[in-house]
């Protein structure tokens, strides 16, 4: 055996890990190492064949394998002889290409007779062809299991065996892109591995929090309800794991088609991602906008969904899926694009983060689905963005439309109540107005669109109305009347000041009248449409 001082890695080009590479010949019996430099993909592999189990487990807990793995983006994996060759034996792909006798840097001598050595395509088709087919087998097995529960209506099983056939996908992709499976982890924490070797994959699982899954959520309380011998009705949510687990069936079918290639070329073939989406706005006026939002919060997505010609404005509407951009900084991301275009274009900003919209499906899907399209797409900060679990049938109802209808009715009443009061007393009447203004917008929109919007400023909620049915312009020459600039005083009386009312009968004239019209078009909505098929009081 050559002493390690002696030994050389210049294919690997990194003398820190050679020199933890000589001390391990020294102190093991290593038999053979293979390295495989990649400048097309994140991670590079070290594969170092090793006697003894024991030595394999130990090593690959050494601190220095993570620190190369994230110093320099070299995957160290250990493995031990039997295990080697027993995978050998069956075909495994990984180990045919990565233990190729082009990548040894390191052989000992001594060991030969242990050497795993490179064989011709044709030698090898059948191995593959056996192990491709034994995955296959297996994961139509997984399959069929589901469907039959499936049929047989058992949410909390058809969860559980989804989970089960999801970890059964990953244990074979992560046995393709880095030569081991990570069984013993859980799903959460197995697919954040898999980003690192295959960012796509962040397309098909939703995040709940920065480390945790919407599904696997999902599949936790299905196990459970299980446990606890109760259960949980989200059959609509059968599709979307259906074709989340498609997608990973897909990651595993194309990896293994890319292995075949490499294995008969006997090269690594080069892989380009996009770095962006197609169709970048160019509209100049998209262009200053997207800007300016980038420059004020964290955007995942942007989404143009709508757009109004208008007289001489242009109204752009834009969906924001985006992490801390509350009212107040939408509303001074639009007062800045306003400053900007002369008063000729104005914008509907919405924002939610990804997480808050997947768990508001179940009310909203019908919103979201009509927006989040690849067609209004116009701006997409990485290409892997998760797609969205989309319910399957989704059957949208008003929850508490009922209640919102109230509230807005109770309002409008109190406000009538106030105006013909012969004391003209009319104390606090702006607040309340404001407040029917509110409460009459959120109620429209949700009652159009099933969208209930958060407490946005007036003029947005009232270009939300636009965009749910144009017909209702037909009242805003009462906002074009009123005594004084309609939405800043709105918004002004949105928050309570103790101070004296100096409305006067004209003036709560007005008020009165758009009450009245509002409120008629939101009961002919609500209760003619028969959205509600009862009205109380």
């Amino acid at each position: 055996m050559k002493a390690s001082k002696k030994l050389t890695f210049p294919k690997l080009d990194n003398e820190y890990v050679a020199n933890i590479l000589r001390q391990l010949v020294n102190q093991h019996s290593i038999i053979q190492m293979f390295f495989t430099r990649d400048i097309h993909s994140v991670f590079s592999h070290l594969i170092i064949h090793i006697e003894k189990n024991g030595d394999a487990q130990e090593l690959q807990q050494s601190r220095w394998v993570k620190k190369v793995r994230n110093r320099y983006q070299i995957n160290v994996h250990f493995i031990y002889s039997v295990k080697l060759h027993h995978r050998f034996s069956l075909g495994h792909p990984f180990i045919e290409f990565y233990c190729q006798t082009p990548a040894v840097i390191y052989q000992n001598d001594e060991l030969r007779d242990s050497s795993i050595n490179t064989r011709e395509w044709k030698k090898y088709k059948k191995k593959f062809n056996g192990f491709q087919e034994r995955f296959y087998h297996d994961h139509d097995l997984h399959k069929f299991q589901v469907q039959n529960l499936i049929s047989e209506g058992s949410s909390n099983s058809v969860f559980t065996s989804y989970a089960r056939l999801i970890n059964y996908d990953l244990e074979y992709l992560e046995e393709l892109c880095f030569g081991n499976n990570l069984n013993s982890l859980g799903l959460d924490e197995r697919i954040n591995n898999l980003i690192e070797y295959i960012p796509e994959i962040q397309k098909y699982f939703v995040k709940n929090s920065d480390n945790r899954y919407y599904l696997n959520d999902l599949f936790v309380k299905a196990e459970e309800a299980t446990a606890d011998d109760d259960a949980i009705y989200k059959n609509e949510m059968y599709e979307a794991v259906g074709i989340t687990e498609k997608n990973v069936y897909g990651l595993i079918e194309r990896r293994l088609d890319e292995l075949k290639k490499l294995i008969k070329k006997g090269s690594l073939q080069v892989q380009k991602v996009p770095n962006q989406i197609d169709g970048n706005p160019k509209n100049i006026i998209l262009e200053i906008a997207i800007e300016t939002i980038l420059n004020s919060v964290e955007v995942e997505q942007i989404y143009l969904y709508h757009q109004i010609a208008y007289g001489e404005k242009t109204t752009y509407y834009l969906m924001l899926i985006a992490k801390g951009a509350g009212n107040e900084k939408l509303s001074l991301i639009s007062q800045s694009l306003k400053s900007k275009m002369d008063g000729k274009y104005d914008f509907v900003l919405l924002s939610h983060n990804r997480c808050w919209i997947q768990n508001n499906l179940y009310q909203n899907q019908r919103f979201f689905a009509t927006i989040i399209q690849d067609k209004y797409l116009v701006y997409s900060s990485f290409p892997y963005h998760p797609e969205f679990h989309w319910e399957v049938p989704h059957n949208p109802y008003h929850a508490d439309l009922y209640f919102h209808y109230k509230s807005a009715k109770n309002s409008a009443f109190q406000l009538f109540e106030i105006h013909n009061n012969p004391k003209e007393n009319y104390q606090g009447l702006e607040y309340l107005f404001s407040l029917f203004f509110l409460s009459f917008c959120r109620t429209y929109i949700f009652a159009k669109t099933y969208y209930l919007p958060n407490y946005l400023y007036s003029q947005s909620l009232w270009q939300l109305c636009l965009y749910a049915d144009s017909d209702i312009r037909k009242y805003e020459y009462l906002i074009e009347q009123f005594w004084i600039d309609f939405f800043p005083y709105l918004d002004r009386h949105m928050i309570l000041h103790h101070k004296l009312s100096k409305l006067d009968k004209d003036e709560v004239g007005q008020m009165n009248v758009m009450v009245e019209k509002l409120m008629d078009e939101l009961h002919h909505l609500v209760i003619g449409g028969r959205l509600l098929d009862f009205e109380e009081g």
